[in-house]
């Protein structure tokens, strides 16, 4: 049975990912703006991305949490 604190471990990684994301696409909106239709500067959105990653990651092990009912 799933547990309400695996829900509300899940729903606080989805938010953070949710976060990360539009974190990184305002970033690389921001540098297509600037730059034109070029694209943004990889080194510029880093982080960024980096931290959009973790994020999903941490939100996958959560979603197997909540499948396995822990």
């Amino acid at each position: 049975m799933i547990q309400d604190h695996t829900i509300d471990q899940t729903l606080i990684e989805l938010a953070r990912t949710m976060k990360a994301l539009k974190a990184l696409r305002d970033v690389r909106r921001s540098a297509d703006i600037e730059m034109g239709n070029g694209g943004s500067n990889w080194q510029d959105d880093r982080p960024f991305s980096a931290a959009a990653k973790r994020a999903s990651l941490d939100l996958t092990r959560k979603l197997a949490d909540l499948r396995q009912g822990r």
